[in-house]
């Protein structure tokens, strides 16, 4: 089987807000983590998680129902652990109008039960979207701290 991990999340927050999580490198921050660079097409978003290490996503889709990234080796931080495994792979937001709130559709194509960090991954995504969640529902996400 080589299913990549995808995610639903029906969210009691409008489609603007919700892509503002993922066009910014303020709105990465408030779910994911730390985050600093440029959230255009075409721009580098690096993300730390401290000691272990940054995870780098150029971004190839940036739109208001559909954003895209694709995980590069960051230039200047030391990497995570997984990121070789990571490389090339994609994380694909899209944003659905659904009544007065929002669906995520997460998939983060090239992540599977193949890779060794595939557990790690699980758990972190799954936390991650819980995060999502949130700061849709209360306004504060819980992102990882340095």
């Amino acid at each position: 089987m080589t299913s990549d991990f995808t995610a639903v999340l029906d969210l009691p927050a409008g489609p603007a807000a919700v892509s503002a999580l993922f066009t910014s490198a303020d709105g990465v921050s408030r779910w994911w983590g730390p985050t600093e660079g440029d959230a255009e097409v075409g721009g580098t978003l690096v993300t730390s998680f401290g000691p272990y290490g940054a995870n780098a996503m150029r971004v190839l889709e940036a739109g208001p129902t559909r954003v895209v990234w694709e995980s590069i080796a960051p230039d200047g931080s030391a990497p995570t652990g997984h990121t070789q495994e990571w490389l090339g792979t994609t994380m694909q937001f899209d944003i659905i109008p659904m009544g007065d709130g929002t669906r995520l559709q997460f998939r983060h194509a090239g992540l599977t039960p193949q890779l060794a960090c595939w557990d790690d991954c699980v758990v972190a995504w799954t936390q991650f979207m819980a995060s999502i969640r949130s700061f849709a529902e209360t306004g504060h996400g819980t992102p990882f701290r340095v």
